[in-house]
């Protein structure tokens, strides 16, 4: 039974966040997601790509998560942004979500992800952008029970390969207000074939930012999942206390769901935690470290 339990955990699971596990660093898990109107930063690729455009500085980028305490069941990602003189600002990175059983990898997805944000327009009252991110994706079948149940006596089961693109708008007024709008999987991409074939989670997040002074921000977002029925709402806040310290939460409806995080910055470095509550699981705890040359 212990090891049935986590196999039909997977399979819900997987299922569900195949290619759109939406908690992609220690920011966006402390904030539950909802920053697809914040400023651009290291996760803006995965949240709304046109917030690249405000990424001032090159970087570079890696986290790990284990996905509600458990061992088999993780998440890593690195991820770097540039600023090229014929194709702008691009950002590249590479995700990883694993399910093992010991040493048995029972499933993998690998995502090859690629970015790009353009401004549209700027002046010193607003601005303007959109931005793409094509993902790349590999998702390993990992091995079959077996006749043991526990994938050590099984066999391989294949990869699946497929391609998805995301769309993002990001603008502002007056530097206060905030508008951003994300659509995952735009062209309906779907895995496998004939008869397994399943088309990719859908997905449009609709934020407001709200800025009264500098330092401090409060969102609020809305998240539909396309082909559902149910819609949820996110709202975070966030306060940089200095230029080196930063506190940020955030809280969810449907299901009910709370996240808390910080970020570090030391010898011009910064590290990022944070952690996501959920209502039958254990908390998801999340690192990041992101480098500056």
């Amino acid at each position: 039974m212990k090891k049935i339990f986590p196999l039909l955990l997977l399979s819900t699971m997987t299922a569900q966040s195949i290619s759109d596990y939406p908690y992609t660093s220690a920011k966006p898990t402390g904030m539950v997601g909802a920053v697809v109107s914040e400023k651009g930063s290291s996760w803006s690729m995965f949240h709304n790509p046109a917030g690249i455009i405000e990424i001032d500085k090159m970087h570079f980028s890696v986290g790990n998560a284990k996905l509600h305490g458990f061992n088999w069941l993780s998440y890593n990602q690195m991820n770097g942004y540039l600023s090229t003189p014929i194709i702008g600002k691009i950002g590249i990175a590479i995700s990883q979500l694993k399910t093992q059983n010991g040493k048995i990898t029972l499933s993998e997805e690998q995502t090859l992800s690629i970015a790009q944000g353009f401004l549209l327009q700027n002046d010193k009252n607003s601005h303007l952008s959109i931005g793409y991110t094509a993902n790349f994706i590999q998702w390993n079948l990992g091995e079959s029970a077996g006749l043991s149940g526990d994938g050590t006596d099984g066999m391989k089961l294949g990869n699946l390969n497929t391609t998805t693109f995301d769309f993002g708008l990001l603008a502002s007024l007056r530097s206060k207000y905030r508008f951003g709008v994300f659509m995952k999987n735009i062209f309906s991409s779907a895995m496998g074939a004939g008869s397994s074939r399943q088309i990719l989670p859908r997905r449009i997040n609709l934020g407001i930012t709200y800025s009264p002074i500098a330092n401090f921000s409060s969102s609020i977002m809305s998240e539909k999942l396309l082909g559902r029925d149910d819609l949820q709402l996110k709202g975070s806040i966030s306060y940089k206390l200095n230029s080196n310290f930063e506190l940020f939460a955030g809280v969810q409806a449907n299901p009910n769901r709370f996240g808390l995080g910080t970020s570090i910055t030391f010898i011009g470095q910064e590290i990022s935690y944070g952690i996501l509550t959920h209502p039958v699981l254990p908390i998801t705890q999340q690192l990041n470290l992101i480098i500056f040359p």
